[in-house]
């Protein structure tokens, strides 16, 4: 990039600490212009100095450090400040910068220049921005894997057997006349192996799906059955509203707790009964819509079993989802017809409804696994991919060695748009070196 591009690298408000973040082959000489250290001593790579920014009768104290290319986040020259985290400071800064040379850096420029540079790859980068928005501690453990360059290892290392398989069929349809040539079964018998790892992996996207996002968990019940109520209990402090006066919640209220690491959103919901008002008639019609949304239902019920005739509940039960009976301190419920009893009240039984909800919602083997699809469009290629290579091993036995070349190579294409690895000069090179095709 022939560029130097700068950005604040810290939220934008007050605080103690703002950085200014500067990438591109003149970083050092802009750093110089208005960065005067406090020792006159020459700068050394990965050192923070002391010393003012000074400009414009405008002076601060502050650090700063270099970071020569390739060795810094982008792979350009990098130069970080690091002043006192004032608004005005930090933008006129910035400002100051672009009067001497630098660009405005554009939305996600630093880690596209990275990507470009070899510093990361795609999932990297796409591991990074859902580390910056995790909310719970799993988020963060299944971003770090992908940081990590998991996904990219087991996609390099699906796509390398992939390889060698097109290698051995170009050689077998251009080279027929060599001897000892593999026969076709031997070509594709990682086939099943390789389908059965993709097929692991797309697995796993739903539940890392509800990691990303958290599990939305419904309450739905008549009015005063204690729904808003158990809100409060599940998150721990009082979000919602509680009256004894039926109707009192008229829209959907969300909030979030984490349970064994997992976040999981919490949605209140307006009282289900038949009204004429309108305005609770469209909170109806918003619990409804956010029930058909979300991942798992909570019935809630008070002590009285005529409750449970509720029609609206008919609708639901195509959804996971508990029945559970509030107010066990007031009466008891024998029958066994619950899945729980609790006081939201009370706080009776509350972790053990904690319990139930991850139980009934993650799957505690995917979420073991080592690599967990988060990202919607990793599942949508994977999808695609193992279909391709399915196809593949169906046509094994009617279609030519070139066809099913042809879907190997569409997997191949595929799983290197998860990547950016979609070179086929990769494949030529692993033809020419694997085989003497001069003997």
């Amino acid at each position: 990039m022939d560029t130097t591009i700068v950005a604040i690298a810290t939220p934008i408000g007050y605080g103690g600490v703002g950085i200014i973040r500067l990438s591109g082959p003149t970083s050092f000489d802009l750093l110089k212009k208005i960065f005067i250290p406090a020792k006159q001593e020459p700068f050394a790579p990965r050192k923070m100095v002391f010393g003012k920014v000074s400009f414009n009768n405008i002076t601060d104290d502050c650090l700063a450090v270099y970071f020569p290319a390739p060795n810094s986040f982008t792979g350009e020259d990098v130069v970080e400040i690091q002043m006192h985290g004032g608004v005005s400071l930090l933008n006129e800064t910035v400002k100051q910068l672009i009067e001497y040379g630098a660009t405005m850096a554009q939305p996600g420029e630093y880690s596209k220049r990275a990507v470009l540079n070899g510093k990361m790859d795609i999932t990297q980068a796409e591991g990074l921005i859902d580390m910056i928005y995790a909310q719970s501690i799993c988020e963060m453990q299944v971003a770090s894997s992908q940081m990590r360059g998991d996904l990219y290892q087991k996609i390099i290392e699906i796509q390398k057997q992939l390889t060698d398989m097109l290698a051995s069929i170009e050689v077998a349809i251009d080279y027929p006349e060599q001897e000892d040539l593999p026969t076709q079964e031997e070509i594709t018998k990682d086939l099943p192996t390789l389908i059965e790892e993709i097929q692991h992996l797309v697995s796993t996207e739903k539940v890392g799906m509800k990691l990303k996002s958290g599990v939305n968990v419904a309450l739905v019940g008549e009015p005063n059955v204690g729904k808003s109520s158990l809100l409060n209990a599940l998150v721990g402090y009082d979000r919602a509203i509680v009256t004894d006066i039926a109707g009192t919640t008229r829209d959907t209220i969300t909030e979030s707790y984490q349970f064994n690491n997992v976040r999981f959103n919490i949605i209140d919901t307006a009282g289900l009964r038949e009204s004429k008002n309108k305005i609770e008639q469209e909170g109806i019609r918003r619990a409804i819509k956010s029930v058909q949304e979300c991942d798992f239902v909570l019935k809630i019920y008070e002590s009285d079993k005529k409750t449970r005739e509720n029609n609206f509940f008919s609708s639901f039960n195509s959804k996971n989802f508990a029945n559970v009976l509030n107010k066990c301190d007031l009466v008891k419920d024998t029958t066994g017809s619950f899945d729980i009893q609790i006081s939201a009240k009370d706080n009776i039984n509350i972790d053990k409804l904690k319990q139930l909800i991850y139980d009934k919602t993650i799957d505690k083997n995917l979420l073991s696994s080592q690599i967990i699809i988060t990202n919607i469009r990793h599942g949508e290629l994977l999808k695609k991919a193992l279909m391709s290579l399915k196809d593949a091993q169906k046509d094994l036995k009617n279609v030519s060695l070139d066809c099913i070349a042809v879907l190997i190579h569409q997997t191949w294409d595929l799983l290197g748009q998860i990547t950016g690895e979609t070179s086929n000069e990769k494949i030529i090179d692993t033809i020419f070196s694997k085989f003497c095709l001069g003997k």
